[in-house]
């Protein structure tokens, strides 16, 4: 009886705590998904370019 308690309480629980922090998210502009990759300077910042070792693919 227990463990259906504890399994009932975990299937409430774990969709509202994500639908609540996934909300304050979504309103925060700062560090939200989109403005980070839509920012070209912050992007470019993470990406390296590659650089072709000597002698190799010649010929």
């Amino acid at each position: 009886m227990k463990a259906r308690l504890v399994t009932l309480i975990a299937a409430l629980l774990l969709p509202l705590s994500l639908v609540l922090s996934s909300s304050t998210t979504a309103q925060n502009q700062d560090s939200s998904c989109v403005a980070c990759h839509t920012d070209e300077a912050a992007l470019k910042k993470t990406c390296k370019p590659f650089v072709k070792p000597e002698g190799e693919a010649e010929g």
